[in-house]
C-alpha cells in the first residue's frame, strides 16, 4: 500500500486513516524517511543551506530507524521460530533423546511428557524436565523386543 504525504503533513491513502490515526503513521517506514531526507536536500535554499549538524542528526536518526527495523525483523523471526518449537514439541513424545545438562552431563532417555514453562517447551526425560533447546540427539524409541 502506498502512502502519500500531502503538503499539510497528513497521510492519505485508500484504506488508511488521517495523520492522527494509527494506521497512517505505521505506513511511514525507512524508505519514506529517506525520501523525505533526499527531498529536503534537493529543495533547500542554496544561499542558506541546512546546518551540517542538523543533517548529521537526521542521518543518525535514519541509522537508528534502520537498526530498529532490523531488530524488529529479527524478533519476528525469533517469535516464529519459538512458535514452531511449541508446535513440534509434542512430536518428541515416545522418542529417545539425548540432552546436554548445564553441568556438562549427558542424559539419554525416552520423552514421556512435554511441559511448557512460560512459553518455552520442556521435555520430561527420566522423570526430569529439560529445555527443548538442550536436546542434542533424537532417535526412535527403543522397542520392547530390543531390550
Amino acid at each position: 500500500m502506498i502512502t502519500r504525504i500531502t503538503t499539510t503533513g497528513a497521510a492519505a491513502a485508500p484504506g488508511t486513516t488521517t495523520a492522527a490515526g494509527k494506521d497512517a503513521v505505521q505506513e511511514l517506514g525507512k524508505d519514506a524517511f529517506l525520501q523525505l531526507l533526499v527531498a529536503q536536500l534537493r529543495y533547500q535554499n542554496p544561499l542558506n543551506p541546512q546546518d551540517s549538524s542538523a543533517f548529521v542528526a537526521q542521518l543518525a536518526q535514519f541509522s537508528a530507524l534502520e537498526q530498529m527495523y532490523n531488530l524488529n525483523n529479527t524478533m519476528q523471526q525469533l517469535l516464529a521460530l519459538q512458535a514452531g518449537m511449541q508446535n513440534t514439541a509434542p512430536a518428541y513424545l515416545g522418542l529417545e533423546v539425548t540432552v546436554a545438562e548445564a553441568e556438562g552431563e549427558v542424559v539419554t532417555g525416552t520423552v514421556t511428557a512435554v511441559e511448557f514453562v512460560g512459553s518455552q517447551p520442556w521435555l520430561v526425560v527420566n522423570g526430569r524436565s529439560y529445555p527443548l533447546a538442550d536436546v542434542i540427539r533424537v532417535a526412535q524409541g527403543v522397542s520392547d523386543d530390543e531390550s
